[in-house]
Parts: C-alpha cells; structure tokens; sequence
C-alpha cells in the first residue's frame, strides 16, 4: 500500500475538498498542494496532461 499521498486542487475545486476530506476521514496521511500557490507544480501537472482536479498521487499511481 503506498504511504505518500499528495492530493493537488485549488481553493475553488468543490472536488478537491472532497477528496481530501475524504483521505482525512478515512485517516490516511497526506499532504495537499495548493496549486494556486504551487505554479511550478500546476505547470508540472499540466505538461504531464492533467486538465481536470483533483490529481492524486499515491506513491507510482496517479489519477484525477
């Protein structure tokens, strides 16, 4: 089971505080990046393909 979850949105994503809420909920750590204040990583998930939020990493897996 992967142990590094990183959930990247943006303050207006309905989705992303979901999913995060859901990590919380379900008690699984994990760290949030805000990618309205993380442009590197925003360019990053953008040049990787994603146009949709939330992105989810854990560990080799990754998924929006």
């Amino acid at each position: 089971m992967p142990t590094d979850l990183v959930i990247y949105g943006r303050v207006n994503c309905q989705q992303c505080h979901t999913t995060r809420r859901k990590a919380e909920a379900l008690g699984l750590a994990h760290r949030y990046v805000d990618l309205d204040q993380d442009p590197e990583a925003a360019h990053r998930l953008q040049v990787e393909g994603h146009r949709t939020l939330p992105v989810v990493e854990a560990g080799d897996l990754v998924w929006a």
